[in-house]
This record gives structure tokens, sequence and C-alpha cells, in this order.
């Protein structure tokens, strides 16, 4: 399960990582568009998704939670923030998407809560050595060539890795450099190939920290919710790093 996340770089950093050479004059247009800072991303949010258009790789604001181009309305009652990767190529709504309108969604990093008796605590998880991650993902676009064109769509999740289970049992496919050309390249259809990327990332990239029950509202959006929980239970001890000995 991927349901929250946040995305704190700025477009030129986006830029920086993804768009390769100077930046066009559409470019330029498209990142003068991109969002503030987001620090509680929430499913039907607006986000940033990278995608290949006519062999140029291309940035744009997208609607987050799937539509099929079959519904009447811009929106579903299915459940199409997450595509689970195991049963994807078997899916009546996201398998043809996944054989030629793959993206990458870049965050800052992701939410998850690890349960706790009956509570649950939430805790923030990004790359250890690097400020974006690339999510796999699968767009559509609804009503294409009208003016109520809209895209949206859909993170690719997997079971969960080492580091990932002591807070879940299901993380986001993540991509390594090395895989994002593949993945983004819509000539690529062979499921043995997309298949390999499915797996979870390595434990090693990942670090995570119990962040501020801010977080559970998504009304809350503010540098706060980002923050290291202050105490763990009602001792007043600080509060560690995951794993933290």
């Amino acid at each position: 399960m991927c349901g929250r996340a946040y995305e704190t770089y700025t477009d030129k950093e986006l830029n920086a990582r993804y768009i390769r050479g100077a930046p066009t004059a559409d470019d330029i247009q498209q990142l003068i568009l991109m969002p503030e800072p987001i620090y509680n991303l929430c499913p039907t949010m607006n986000s940033p998704v990278l995608r290949v258009v006519d062999r140029n790789r291309r940035l744009d604001l997208m609607y987050w939670q799937l539509i099929p181009r079959y519904e009447s309305f811009f929106k579903t009652k299915l459940t199409t923030i997450n595509a689970k990767s195991e049963t994807v190529f078997r899916s009546s709504v996201f398998g043809e998407l996944v054989e030629r309108q793959r993206c990458i969604v870049p965050i800052s990093g992701f939410y998850e809560w690890k349960s706790d008796g009956k509570t649950k605590r939430p805790f923030k998880i990004h790359l250890a050595h690097e400020p974006i991650m690339s999510l796999a993902g699968v767009w559509d676009t609804w009503r294409p060539g009208s003016k109520h064109e809209r895209s949206s769509f859909s993170i690719l999740t997997t079971a969960a890795n080492a580091f990932m289970r002591e807070i879940h049992d299901r993380m986001p496919v993540i991509l390594g450099r090395g895989d994002e050309e593949e993945w983004l390249d819509p000539e690529v259809h062979e499921q043995s190939i997309l298949q390999r990327m499915f797996k979870p990332c390595p434990s090693e990239w990942l670090t995570a920290v119990e962040v501020s029950p801010l977080v559970n509202s998504a009304k809350n959006n503010s540098p706060e919710v980002l923050q290291p929980a202050a105490t763990v239970e009602a001792s007043g001890a600080p509060q560690r790093r995951l794993f933290e000995v």
C-alpha cells in the first residue's frame, strides 16, 4: 500500500534529476506550473509525473487515482490509487496500461503506519542517499482530445523488503536509476522484463523516522508534518530513528 507521500523538491531539482540537456520552452512552462512543496500528498491530489512522449521525457501534473476511460465522469468507485504488481498483467484496468503507458512518480518520500497494539504510529520513509525517489506508475487519459481531457495515475506496489516489513507488509515499487530508462520506454512490452523491476528495492536504500501524528489528517499540509515525533510513549524519552540501537 502507498497512500500518502510528500514532495519537497524544487522545480529546478526535478528538472535536473529527470530532464536531459537544457529544458525546452515547453519544459520551462511546465516547471512554472509545478506546485509548491506538498508535505502530505493524498489521493485525488495532483502530482508531477514523468513519462516519455514522442521519444522525449516530459513532466506533467496528473491526478492521483487512475480514472478508467470508460467512466462517465472523472471519478471512480474502484480502488485505483495503487496497482498490485503481482496481478497487474491480469487486471482489466491496469493490464494494457502497464505494457504501454508507464510513468515515474517522483516523490521525496512516503508515509506508512506501523501497528502497535491498538494504535498506529506514522513513519516517513525515504532514500538514504538520494533526495528524490522514483516510484513505478501507470497512467491514462480520460476523454482524450476533448476539452474535458484529464490524466491520472496509479502507483505500483510490491511485497515489503526486510526493512519495510518492520512497518508494513507492502511498499511501492521503487526504481533504481538503472531501471528508469527501460521502465519509461513505451516500446518495452515484454512481461518478463517488466516483472524483473517489480521486486522490492534493497533494504539498504531506505531509512525511516517516526513522525508527528499530524500526518494522520489530510488537512495538515505544513513542514511540521515531517518533524520527528517528540517522544516515545509517555516517558518523554527522545524519539529514535527506526532500527537505531
